[in-house]
């Protein structure tokens, strides 16, 4: 599966819906840029979310998009990929990129994931990858109540929430903590795939 070819069937399902370029755009909440990228082939980058509601938009199933998606036009696979085991965000249930936490807060992030491969997630868990840094005999950084969490099972095409607890540092300060699948064992499931994140900005309590 080629970007050509991706977007030759993202353009058929477009003609088939009825509906105009722009018309989808705007039911499915993205730019009539974003929607052009696709069609042009630039579909490196595609975010889960965004092909799910495109397909929401023009009336067809989410899975005959992504797992044509997936097939070819994913990050490089690991050999995990080659079994059947694969996974795609879909949304920050909670916290999205930005929000504000309090020194010292203790919160819940949780993400959206989808099983886009071909097998059930079973003893599947998330790691956190974050390296403890200390400023001043402060932490800098998110710190997790637990390093490893697991991941709920997921039957292929299902979509499921992970949630992982943080505590946010004591000074103020724009904080990222990053994490990743793991086997059983903590191997990783997905080595070249880019990692789930939390990305918050950290107030002062007292302001």
């Amino acid at each position: 599966m080629s970007a050509i070819e991706f977007s030759d069937h993202l353009s058929a399902l477009i003609a088939g819906s009825g509906l105009s370029k722009k018309e989808v755009a705007l039911r499915a909440g993205i730019s009539r840029a974003n929607l052009y990228n696709l069609l042009n082939g630039q579909v490196a980058e595609a975010k889960l979310s965004t092909l799910i509601a495109i397909s929401a938009a023009v009336g067809a199933h989410p899975l005959d998009l992504i797992r044509i998606y997936f097939k070819g036009m994913g990050a490089p696979r690991s050999a995990s990929s080659y079994r059947g085991i694969a996974t795609g965000f879909v949304q920050d249930v909670t916290f999205p990129d930005y929000s504000v936490v309090y020194a010292g807060e203790t919160f819940a992030k949780v993400w959206a994931v989808t099983n886009t491969g071909t097998e059930a997630w079973d003893n599947m868990f998330l790691q956190c990858q974050d390296q403890p840094i200390e400023v001043d005999g402060f932490r800098v950084g998110l710190e997790p109540l637990e390093s490893r969490v697991p991941v709920p099972t997921a039957e292929p095409g299902e979509t499921v929430e992970v949630t992982v607890m943080l505590k946010a540092p004591q000074l103020p300060c724009t904080v990222k903590s990053e994490w990743k699948s793991t086997d059983q064992g903590g191997n990783l499931l997905f080595p070249d795939k880019a990692p789930l994140y939390c990305l918050v900005k950290v107030a002062d309590i007292s302001v």
